[in-house]
């Protein structure tokens, strides 16, 4: 949890510094997300996709997964495409922010991850 905290406060002090204040907003919305949920999700584009092999869907790759964390319990892993949370289709910063931003209040959520091939449906706790 360390690291990712660690690159968290890296990517708000380097990555956001000249950000308009909405994407500001959704910028620290999507880390907090990120946190409180104990997975790293990064936009795909091209070359992601060619480093690291993936198909052509939209969505965010999940970076990391923290053990222990609300994503781990959700049996959520390193390198699965996050395609949605609850109703919401997350294929970037602030579509990951909306998505999280519109489950406020519930205990779990349904994710969608793309994995192997297939599209699972998992159930993310909320709160841990």
């Amino acid at each position: 949890m360390r690291r990712l905290t660690l690159f968290l406060f890296a990517l708000l002090l380097f990555g956001c510094a000249s950000a308009p204040q909405e994407n500001e907003n959704y910028n620290k919305i999507y880390m907090e997300s990120c946190l409180k949920s104990g997975m790293m999700a990064v936009g795909l584009d091209d070359v992601l996709r060619e480093e690291e092999g993936l198909p052509a869907v939209d969505g965010m790759y999940i970076s990391n997964v923290e053990p222990g964390s609300a994503a781990a319990a959700a049996h959520i892993k390193a390198r699965d495409i996050l395609l949605q949370v609850g109703e919401v289709q997350v294929y970037d910063r602030e579509t990951f922010a909306k998505a999280f931003l519109s489950e406020e209040g519930n205990k779990e959520t349904k994710v969608k991850v793309y994995r192997g091939g297939g599209i699972l449906t998992l159930t993310l706790p909320l709160t841990l």
